[in-house]
Parts: C-alpha cells; structure tokens; sequence
C-alpha cells in the first residue's frame, strides 16, 4: 500500500518547529509557579502588617475627633504667672552736684513747693510733703532764692560734696544760704542726704509738725503672740547750724577774704596766733591777683577732729593763668566753743603768686618774713627809685581802708636799699621810700599822725647781694629795695 508524503505545513508542526511552542508553555508554567511560591506569600505578609497599621491609623482618627470635640467645649481659664514689676523711671537724675542745686532753686523761683520738697527729699513720701512745707514756710517769712546761677560749691567733707544755696532776707539785699550735703545716688545720680538751715532760718523748722516718735513694741499678752516690729524715728532731713562745722566756718571765712573785708574775716581768726600782716597780705593777694575759688573743688576737708581741722582752699586767677591753694587750720578749746582760725600756710599761695608776678616784670610777695623776726607787708621798688610802683599803690589801697575804719590804728614804714652805693646815699634813699608809702596813704585819707616813717638803708637785707662765688646777683639784691610796713593792730 502506498502512503503518500506529508506536507510541509504538518511536517513543520510535528518536526523541529514544534520545539518553540513547547518551550514558551514551560515558561508560562513557570512564571505561575513562582507566582504562586513566592509572589502571593509577600502579598500576603503585606496585607497582614498593614492591618495594625489601619487600626492605629483608627485610633488616632478616634483620638483625634476626641480632641476636636474637647477643643469645642469652653476651655478653663489659664493663669499665666505674674512677672515682677518693671521698676519705674527716675522723676530726676543729676549729672553734678549744682545740677540738683539749681533745679531746686528754679523749683524755689517758681512757686512749686511741691517739687522742691521731693528734690530735697529725694523723692522720699515720708520727707517730701514735710520739706515742701518748710519752703513754703520760708516763702511766708520773705526769703527768696537768689539767681540759680549764685548756687555755690563750697567743697568736700568725708564721702559727701557740699553746695550752697543763697536766699535773700526779707527787707534787706543780705544773703543767707543753705547748706546742701548732697552724695552719690544709683537713680537720681546725685541726692540730699542733710540739709542745713542759717539761725536765721530756724522758726521755719520749729513751725513744721512734730513727727511722732513711734512708741515702743508691747509685750506679749497672754495668748502669747509676738510683738509688732518695731520701728525707729525718721532721721530728720533739716537741721539749723550750730557753729559746729569746720567746712562751712572755712567757707565763710574764705568768702570774705575774696570779697577782700578783711574786718568780717579778722573775727574769724586768734589774733594771738596769726599775724595781721599775714591776713591783710592774703587779702592784698586775693586782691591783686584777682582770685576766685576753684569752681570744681573749692574747698577740701583733709582732717575733721573734734577740735582740730584742717581745710584746704583751691583758688584760681584767670589773670595770672594759674591754680593753686593754702591751708587753714582752725581749732577749738571744747566743741562746746567756736571755731578759730589758728594757722594759715601761705607758701603755695605765695610762690605761686610771685612766679606769676615775675613773669609780669613786676614785684612779688606783699607778705615777707622781717630780719628782725616777725612778719610784714613789703613793696618794691625799682633800682636807685623811691617812686611807687602801680602794683604798690593797689596795695596801699587795702591797707588805706583798714587805717581809715579805726583811727586809733598805728603802722610803721621802714625803707630799705641794696648794698650798691655809700651808705650816707642809701640812708636818705630808704627814707625818701618811706615818705612814699605815707604821702601816698595820706592821699587815700590816712591821717599823718597814724604813720610813722624810718630809713635802715642796707642794713636789713631780705636776700643776699651776691652769689656765693662773689658775683653780683641782682634778682636778690630786687628783694632788698623795699619798704616794709608794721600793722599796730
């Protein structure tokens, strides 16, 4: 029998072209097999781990409308605690001492008590009211502040700077002042720790109301409770002088020697231990320089006894360009006496002085220290003259005026020259220098018969003639060409 040959087509079925086909099967098998191992098994742990998930994510939703509503509801007040109070500004703060002074001078001025009392007061409400009261007192009585630009600095006194406050009297163009220690204050910058009153001005503490003195704390009673605190008095803020403070008997004293009254100065001073001469030469100083108080420190306090004192005043002269100071001591047998003035140290002062002259071209010091002992007044002349130098004459003049106030007063005049020519010569030279100084205080109405007059020619030297190599030297032989004047007070 014959069999007939297959077709292509059946023959590429059933041969090699079938081999393909199987092989894309067997991968699909595959592919669902691991499927099924390992694809689904992660599925599955998938699904498992994000169910907690979804409850948590729950849960907060849960919590978290719990908390919508809560915030709904009327919340509790919420108390925020209070922070401390911020401190307030400071009313006034001062700079310098003479600030606080003429602001409460301008206060004074002005009517406003009120404000006056809390500078004095330092702002206290317990001192204030009081203090403005007594300016108000003090207004009554007449006294009124003088200009603000008479406030004075009259110096220091332990840890405390003083300044002075001048009010005019009633009826009358007179100064008093009031005496302000003012010290160092972290608000203010400056403010009154005491405050001192003139005698004058004393009915107007004695007319202010008493302050109680607290009483004394109760015992206990039988229930045993403890006391009240008790509490001490309020340091009065207003004091009246008593003639007691060293700093303000120096400033008064220092004030009438630069106003040049020497009568009102001399009754501050012991007589029996500083010469006159050494007084009216400080005044003639004062005079002739044309000295002022150092405005910025006046007067210092450097020992503060009982009854020993010393104070140093610092003194400017514009016309001289120069700074300088002198001491004053002043003592007291009990503090139950007044304060006298027993020592002056002039030798700052006088150096200074008679530098400044001598740049000038004109003689020094009006005070020297006489050969014989003692001290007096010396004026200078030129070489182989007996004619009175200007500076001279100004001299005179405050000598004039003290002869004139009590004609019972007697000075004398001793004329001197320099060793140069024959004696003969400088006897009648010394005496024509003499005659000078009378004629001229006769000009000033000093009458004759209170001056008397005497030439020593050479013989009283102040400095020597010559160096100590035998040359001539003529700035000593300038001191000796003089006339010295004797205060018979």
């Amino acid at each position: 029998m014959h069999i007939p040959p297959r077709s292509p087509s059946v023959r590429s079925f059933y041969g090699g072209s079938l081999v393909p086909v199987l092989i894309v099967v067997a991968a699909l098998a595959l592919s669902t097999a691991i499927f099924f191992l390992f694809t689904k098994k992660k599925m599955q742990s998938q699904k498992e781990a994000a169910t907690p998930a979804t409850e948590t994510s729950t849960a907060k939703t849960a919590a978290e409308t719990a908390s919508t509503a809560a915030a709904s509801a009327t919340p509790p007040p919420v108390v925020k605690p209070s922070s401390p109070p911020k401190p307030a500004p400071p009313e006034f703060a001062f700079a310098r001492p003479l600030d606080l002074g003429r602001q409460l001078v301008r206060s004074l001025t002005t009517g406003d008590f009120a404000t006056a009392g809390k500078l004095a007061a330092a702002t206290d409400a317990a001192q204030s009211e009081s203090a403005a009261k007594l300016f108000k007192e003090l207004a009554a009585m007449g006294y009124k502040p003088a200009p603000e630009d008479q406030v004075e600095l009259l110096g220091l006194v332990e840890n405390r700077t003083r300044i002075a406050l001048p009010f005019v009297m009633p009826g009358s163009q007179e100064t008093v002042r009031i005496q302000l220690d003012l010290e160092r204050d972290e608000k203010m910058g400056w403010k009154v720790a005491k405050a001192t009153l003139p005698k004058a001005m004393s009915s107007a503490i004695a007319a202010l109301p008493v302050t109680p003195t607290p009483a004394a704390a109760p015992t206990p009673g039988k229930s045993g409770a403890p006391p009240p605190p008790a509490t001490s008095p309020t340091k009065p803020l207003f004091t009246v002088e008593d003639g007691t403070d060293a700093l303000a008997f120096a400033s008064d004293f220092v004030r009438h020697l630069l106003k040049h009254d020497f009568a009102a100065a001399r009754a501050f001073v012991d007589d029996a231990k500083v010469p006159v001469e050494r007084l009216v030469g400080l005044c003639i100083v004062f005079e002739e320089g044309q000295y002022s108080l150092n405005p910025s420190k006046p007067l210092i306090v450097t020992i503060a006894n009982p009854e020993v004192s010393w104070v140093i005043a610092q003194v400017q002269s514009e016309s001289l360009q120069t700074t300088t100071e002198f001491g004053v001591e002043l003592k007291r047998a009990d503090t139950a006496q007044p304060w006298k003035i027993v020592g002056l140290n002039l030798s700052d002062i006088l150096g200074s002085f008679a530098k400044s002259a001598a740049k000038m071209g004109v003689p020094y010091t009006p005070i020297v220290k006489n050969p014989k002992g003692g001290e007096s007044l010396a004026l200078y002349f030129e070489y182989d003259r007996a004619e009175l130098h200007p500076r001279a004459l100004k001299q005179l003049e405050v000598i004039a005026a003290l002869m004139k106030a009590d004609p019972s007063k007697k000075l004398r005049i001793a004329g001197h020259t320099d060793e140069k020519g024959r004696d003969d010569y400088n006897i009648q030279l010394s005496r024509g220098r003499a005659e000078a100084v009378k004629k001229q205080l006769a000009v000033l109405g000093v009458p004759a018969a209170q001056v008397e007059t005497s030439g020593l020619g050479k013989a009283q030297p102040l400095s020597p003639n010559k160096k100590s190599d035998g040359t001539d030297d003529p700035e000593g032989r300038s001191h000796n060409r003089r006339a010295e004047i004797y205060l018979d007070f």
